[in-house]
């Protein structure tokens, strides 16, 4: 997938710095009339909010590689540093407070400006041509839902144990700079607001460009390859790459995720049913399961199963101290590996076999070695730049979980998994256990395990050693900057 716009990193210097609470960019108050008093306006703004969740700070690495995966306890933890801090709940601890303050921070500085985008664009529709308006609109709201859903996610109580009526998280459709006027909801009005904003963005991109186009031709500015030659090109370059926007398909994806959150699994199955059949003009499928075929370098998050994913410019110079570098990098044991892949039992995983996820390297000038994570690798030296934020296993797996049972067949097919385990799923106790382990597989250093734990208030972990954990640790202390004015 190639970047959204080619201005995209120009742009990205115009943004702020997480230092001023929830600080508008000054350029974009000084242009505010400039900046809406077009299309391409609107454009940028957009693309700017985009640009912002794919920064390290929030899905480039924070809060998909490191905070919740060092919470569902898959790297190996350091001793005094934040990795165990974060593995053992510890949140009192300054690093973890200085890390959650600008994951916080830039989760609501991303939604301000989509807020800015949205307060102006209905005053402006003679603007726009090619559908761009609901296009725009409709990918701003939903993505604003998405972000508020995650920040839930993060800071609002594990749902078994939320009280509807308890204050929650800010939800916001304001463009102010005033932390006072962003006070909690409860958590119920949270639920309803994203839902309602979702149900608006569904309706807006009712005629997505991406209902009509594979990815391939999405993915691929002026070819029309594999397309009905009868059907008119895309309008514009707005209107390709929507693997890398908040498109009609990420949001149906979203309201799955939101429904398996609140408990409602049959509803989450239907809508994750819409995504698995979805279907471009050409009637071929819109998104794959990734198989052998794709299991090389670069492809171990699945390209074709990205059904939301943000570009992230920076990825291997963010990466390489993450994953590349044996003195610091995240790593985990090969027994424990293992154990978490049922490697004696699947011995083909076309994720876990011939050193693909994970690779043991000699440690230059000594006798030790040290166990990569791969899945992020492009090359030897580079990463991957597209890092997904919503894929077509997962549907896969709520699918199942709501009692579509017969699908975990084309997963286990697709990922070469042992037949053995086809005739097992007979009881939900039996579907909840190969799904913890999948989920684990699946999403590994892409920060899902947590939320599996977290929905289902798992009061154990299982691996990589039995770990008690409260119910209430899943739930992230507010920032104190915040916090002062709840």
């Amino acid at each position: 997938m190639k970047k959204i716009y080619a201005f995209m990193i120009a742009f990205a210097t115009l943004l702020p710095s997480c230092n001023n609470w929830l600080d508008i960019d000054p350029a974009l108050e000084i242009r505010e009339g400039q900046m809406f008093g077009a299309e391409q306006g609107f454009m940028d703004v957009l693309t700017g909010a985009y640009i912002r969740v794919a920064t390290p700070t929030l899905y480039g690495l924070n809060t998909t590689m490191r905070l919740p995966e060092l919470m569902a306890q898959h790297w190996t933890p350091v001793a005094n540093t934040l990795s165990a801090y974060l593995g053992n709940f510890d949140f009192e601890q300054s690093d973890c407070k200085q890390l959650f303050e600008s994951i916080w921070l830039q989760y609501y500085q991303t939604i301000i400006n989509l807020n800015a985008l949205l307060a102006e664009i209905d005053d402006n529709k003679g603007l726009f041509a090619n559908g761009n308006y609901e296009l725009i609109k409709g990918e701003a709201m939903g993505l604003r839902a998405f972000l508020h859903f995650e920040v839930l996610r993060y800071w609002g109580a594990a749902p078994t144990v939320a009280v509807m009526s308890e204050k929650a998280i800010p939800y916001t459709r304001e463009v102010t700079k005033n932390p006072n006027l962003l006070l909690s909801l409860p958590y119920q009005e949270v639920l309803r607001r994203v839902l309602e904003d979702l149900d608006e963005a569904e309706r807006l991109l009712a005629n997505d460009p991406i209902r009509v186009y594979s990815n391939g031709v999405l993915n691929s500015i002026g070819t029309l390859a594999g397309v009905n030659e009868n059907l008119p090109h895309p309008a514009d370059e707005f209107h390709y790459f929507r693997q890398a926007r908040f498109n009609y398909y990420a949001v149906k994806a979203a309201k799955a995720r939101y429904y398996a959150w609140t408990g409602d699994m049959a509803k989450a199955a239907e809508l994750a049913l819409e995504v698995i059949n979805a279907k471009s003009a050409d009637d071929n499928p819109q998104f794959s399961l990734g198989a052998e075929i794709n299991a090389g370098n670069g492809q171990l998050t699945f390209p074709t199963e990205h059904i939301f994913a943000v570009n992230n410019s920076t990825a291997t110079v963010t990466l390489t101290p993450v994953f590349f570098n044996y003195s610091t990098a995240y790593t985990q044991t090969v027994p424990l590996l293992n154990t978490a892949f049922e490697s004696t039992l699947h011995t083909s995983d076309i994720r876990y076999r011939a050193n693909r996820l994970w690779e043991s390297r000699a440690v230059p000038l000594t006798n030790t070695s040290f166990n990569y994570f791969k899945k992020y690798n492009e090359a030897e030296k580079t990463a991957v730049s597209d890092v997904p934020l919503i894929r077509l296993s997962e549907m896969y797996f709520l699918a199942v979980e709501g009692g579509n049972t017969d699908l975990f067949r084309a997963y286990r097919i697709a990922r070469n998994l042992d037949g053995s385990i086809d005739g097992t799923l007979t009881t939900p106790e039996e579907v909840m256990a190969r799904l913890e382990k999948e989920y684990r597989k699946e999403f590994y250093g892409e920060g899902q395990m947590f939320f599996f734990y977290k929905r289902l208030g798992r009061e154990r972990f299982t691996w990589p050693a039995g770990k008690d954990v409260a119910v209430g640790n899943y739930r992230l202390p507010i920032p104190e900057s915040q916090s002062v004015f709840e």
